[in-house]
């Protein structure tokens, strides 16, 4: 983070350290040739004023000049003098250049202190000195020391000699350089901050672009939900990656990865949890990849993950297993812990695509074939899964068009009486036309429309078309309908039902729904008080397929069935001559009964089964031995014909029903 901030303000900081040192540099040069114009303004001034005094007293020139003293303290007080001017001390020098007078020598000071008539060094001022015309002065100052100036001795355009002073500056120089030293700091601080703030404002815009430019490089490339790789990334690096593979032929696989049931989280808990869903699984997909593998997210519940150096067959294996140990691990949404679940479809590089168009398409349809199979932990792309798609995809366009016009039909298959005399009602069964005049199976149109979220509105077609056909058979006739655990979703079953029972005019007693037992393994309460609601309707509740689930016993106590219906399976059984088969129809027949239940038995093919079934005591039975599921049009004409004379309990029907029944045919 360091070294990328680093790359990113580098630049800017150094511009700014750099111009923050130049105005620093360049007040501190400014501060120390002002001390020194200072420091010489004050000694030329000092030297003027001290060879004025000497011109202005002759008698005090002349003892200095020639060392014969009119006045014996006439060098007395010129030193005084000096002294209160700062001088510290003076030399004089006659016209020649030579030196007449030396208050103090430096060379000497150890033995020779200031006394009357001064000193002599034998120094000699230098012949372009003496050169020198009009009024001049020269100011040597090296900074450290005290400073000196020279000053010719000029009386009358006559020049008597000269005097060179050294004045006591160090004390002012420190004041020079206080002083200027607080004003350049005043400075400073003023031009940094003229300057720094606008560097501020520009470093902070500058951040604050590259953050814009960092989050746009970053949603473009990127799925803001997971922080994964996005589609157009995926297929631009996994592009890179092939590139690379063709020469060094590196098996790899591609895998879709689909997330089980997100539609469901979404409408059963909100969008929230699903996305908490997509941030966990996507979390538990990227702890698993190694390096190299690039993983993205590519639909709204589908992964991408492209998995680099497949040496072994069993290496695929391993790697789905440890998809699946991952992603099925519990996680609490809502206050619900569920276990996520993923279908898993795989394209092989090189011989399923070179491309990622290619691997995408060919994964995508092994995930298809994988979560309508619901077998093994992934499936491979096989080249006969294109044409199961294409005709996957013709089946889910009927699907949709017979969804938006009503395109269904239902069949009706007859439910009969144990002995098999008498016609009590039927379960309704759908259909969809494949436009050829043939039907298309039910078990290849229910698994797509489950898939696209039609059930619901075909389920409800479902109950409005059989209470309206019911409504025009005899009243002694109900209709059983299966009902979706998607239909107990959204919470407005009872209400669908009520509008169909009143639209069709009849009671809930002619009205029986059918449901599965792994209906009630999930959300169990709410499924159960909606049975309850449709019970208050006069509704009868069956649980079908009894016998091939979970079985769950405790479900019998805690919603009262009306009625079980053993699956048909247990037909199958009999014929095949499996053993315990009897005993085990017996038990379920005994406890039904015990528990004040109806038992339908499906799948009845044959006379040996009636009879076994009739001396069981079973109630009802449904099967191809008594007609398949046949349309309204055959049942008027056939069924309800050959059972005209034995409905219901065994009476003729009333008046009403016979309306009814002439009126259907």
């Amino acid at each position: 983070m360091i070294v990328s901030k680093l790359r990113r303000y580098g630049t800017s900081v150094a511009v700014g350290v750099a111009i923050a040192a130049f105005v620093i540099v360049s007040t501190l040069v400014l501060g120390s040739r002002t001390v020194g114009r200072l420091v010489d303004s004050a000694m030329r001034e000092k030297g003027a004023s001290f060879a004025h005094l000497l011109v202005s007293k002759d008698d005090a020139l002349s003892a200095f000049l020639t060392g014969i003293a009119r006045s014996p303290d006439a060098e007395a007080a010129i030193r005084d003098l000096a002294a209160l001017s700062g001088i510290d001390s003076f030399v004089v020098f006659d016209s020649q250049g030579r030196e007449t007078y030396r208050s103090r020598s430096d060379r000497y000071e150890w033995l020779l202190r200031d006394r009357p008539g001064g000193v002599r060094t034998g120094d000699h001022l230098s012949d372009p000195v003496l050169a020198k015309t009009g009024a001049w002065q020269i100011v040597y100052d090296d900074g450290q020391s005290n400073p000196s100036v020279l000053t010719p001795l000029v009386r009358d355009g006559v020049t008597l000699g000269y005097v060179s002073i050294d004045g006591e500056m160090n004390g002012e120089r420190e004041v020079y350089r206080s002083a200027l030293m607080r004003g350049s700091i005043a400075l400073l601080a003023v031009v940094l901050l003229a300057t720094g703030t606008p560097m501020l404002l520009y470093v902070r815009r500058q951040r604050k672009m590259q953050e814009a430019d960092d989050r746009i490089y970053f949603l473009a490339n990127h799925d803001p939900l997971t922080h994964l790789l996005n589609r157009t990334r995926m297929q631009e690096e996994t592009d890179r990656v092939l590139a690379t593979a063709r020469a060094t032929r590196e098996r790899m696989a591609y895998c879709c990865i689909d997330i089980d049931g997100l539609g469901d989280v979404n409408d059963t808990l909100g969008q929230s949890s699903g996305d908490q869903l997509l941030r966990v699984v996507a979390s538990r997909l990227s702890s698993i990849i190694d390096g190299g593998d690039l993983l993205a997210r590519v639909g709204p519940d589908d992964f991408a993950l492209l998995r680099r150096r497949i040496n072994e067959d069993g290496d695929l294996a391993a790697l789905a297993r440890r998809i699946i140990d991952a992603v099925n691990e519990p996680v609490e949404l809502m206050g619900h812990i569920m276990r996520p679940r993923v279908s898993i479809g795989v394209a092989m590089l090189p011989q399923d695509g070179r491309t990622h168009n290619e691997l995408l398409k060919h994964s995508s349809l092994a995930l298809i074939y994988h979560k309508a199979a619901k077998s093994g932990d992934y499936a491979l792309f096989e080249a006969s899964m294109d044409e199961e798609t294409h005709r996957r995809r013709e089946v889910e366009a009927m699907v949709r068009r017979a969804v938006e016009n009503d395109g269904f039909s239902l069949f009706y298959q007859p439910i009969v009486s144990g002995d098999g005399s008498r016609l009590l009602g039927f379960e309704a069964l759908v259909r969809m036309p494949d436009g050829n005049g043939g039907f298309v199976s039910p078990a290849t149109f229910i698994p797509i429309a489950e898939a696209r979220g039609y059930v619901k509105a075909i389920g409800s077609w479902v109950l409005r078309e059989a209470t309206r056909q019911i409504a025009q058979w005899p009243e002694e006739l109900f209709v059983a309908v299966n009902l979706s655990a998607v239909q107990f979703r959204d919470g407005d079953l009872i209400d669908i039902v009520k509008q169909a029972l009143e639209d069709a005019g009849i009671s809930g007693e002619r009205l029986e729904i059918e449901v599965v037992e792994s209906l009630l393994l999930e959300r169990s309460d709410d499924i159960l008080a909606q049975l309850n609601d449709l019970k208050t309707l006069g509704i009868s509740i069956g649980m079908d397929d009894f016998g091939t689930g979970y079985s769950s016993l405790g479900y019998l106590w805690r919603f009262p069935f009306d009625k079980l219906k053993i699956d048909q399976s247990f037909m199958f059984a009999f014929d095949n001559g499996e053993p315990n088969v009897p005993e085990i129809i017996s038990t379920i027949v005994s406890l039904a009964h015990q528990m004040r239940m109806k038992v339908t038995a499906e799948g009845v093919e044959t006379r040996e089964q009636v009879d076994l079934l009739s001396s069981f005591g079973c109630d009802q039975l449904q099967g191809y031995f008594f007609a398949q599921p046949t349309s309204p049009e055959q049942i008027a004409a056939e069924i309800l014909t050959r059972f005209s004379a034995r409905l219901g309990h065994g009476k003729e029907p009333q008046p009403r029903a016979l309306r009814r029944l002439e009126t259907a045919v």
